[in-house]
Formats: structure tokens, sequence, C-alpha cells
């Protein structure tokens, strides 16, 4: 038990980022507007622990995060008809496969620079994860459902890294959060029936 403490004590900006990581998605699932500031506090957190850890995409992608969490927060407050509560919806298609497709291409850029260029410790992956992060995020701050497939898909990727990494708390975070995706996207489809359905 006392190793258990002293290990959580010296990890202990993970273990709070990895708490609110998984109260933010929970509450995104649900579809309530706290998840914005409470996934602020997160993304402060990640960024020292992912810088820490040599993780350098992941930094710039918490970054990418704080911008987008203003954005997407005052989206769906007042991203609707006539300023009101925005909606869920689909994106379409084409938009869809070709933001998919530049989310690729970017990733693979991105890693060759950070493997040419500096000491990540695993250049592609983590590039990898910071684009899908950013198509993710944008999905999620406009309210597409679709945000919860790249999820699903980086949440698995990010699971595998950061057990890789020894970042454990972050491992069990990011597990959840596939569950929590798949959660979020049946509770969503759910919703978005009823609004096909009276509009």
């Amino acid at each position: 038990m006392e190793i258990i403490y002293y290990w959580i004590a010296d990890h202990i900006i993970e273990f709070i980022a990895f708490l609110l990581g998984i109260w933010g998605v929970w509450l995104e699932a649900k579809q309530k507007a706290l998840c914005w500031p409470v996934g602020l506090l997160n993304i402060i957190l990640s960024v020292i622990v992912f810088y820490a850890s040599r993780l350098y995409a992941d930094v710039l992608l918490q970054i990418f995060y704080i911008i987008i969490t203003f954005y997407g927060w005052y989206y769906w407050l007042y991203g609707g008809e006539n300023k009101t509560k925005r909606k869920i919806s689909n994106i379409r298609f084409k938009e869809y496969i070709s933001l998919i497709v530049v989310a690729l291409l970017s990733g693979w850029l991105i890693g060759y620079l950070f493997s040419k260029y500096t000491n990540a410790a695993l250049p592609y992956w983590d590039a990898f994860s910071f684009t899908g992060g950013v198509l993710g995020t944008y999905f999620l701050a406009k309210k597409y459902i679709e945000n919860w497939i790249v999820w699903i898909i980086i949440n698995l990727l990010c699971t595998g890294i950061y057990l890789y990494k020894e970042l454990y708390f972050f491992t069990i975070q990011y597990f959840v959060f596939i569950i929590l995706a798949i959660y979020g996207y049946y509770s969503w489809k759910k919703e978005l029936r009823k609004i096909t359905a009276t509009s």
C-alpha cells in the first residue's frame, strides 16, 4: 500500500489530469458545456506531463486544445439557430473524408520532422495522435457525431503510446476514454435520431 501511495505522490499531476480527463469526457458524452472548463484544467496539467515525457506532438496538441476549448465552449452554448445551444449533427461525407486524408498526411509530415529534428520518443505515433486529436476536437467543437469515431481510434493509439511510455494513469485514462467514446457515440446517435424525427 505504501508503494502505491509513493507512486501516486510521485505522479500526482498525471493522476489529477487523469481524473479531470475522465470527468470531462463523461460530460462531453452527456452534452454538458461544463466539459470545456474541466477539459481546460486537464489540458494544462497534461502539458507538464507530456513535456517531461518528451511527447512533443502531444504538447503541441494540448496547446491546440486550449485554443479550441474556448471556441467549443462558446459554440456549444451559442452556435445554434439564433444563438441558441448547438444541436448534434452529421458532417458532410466529402468533408469528412477530405479532413481524414489531411490528418493522415499531416501526421506523416509531422512525424518525419520530429524524427529528424528532435529527440521525440515515438515521433510518428505521437504525430498521428496529434493530427487525430486535432480532427476529433474540431468535430467535437462543431458537435458532429463523427467525433466519437475519431476518438475511438485515437484513444486506442494513445493507450498503446502511454503504456509504452509507462504513463500508467494516462494508459488507464485513455482505455476508459475508449469506453466513454463508444457510449458517447450511441448516446449522441439516439439524440440525433430524435432531432431528425422532429425536424
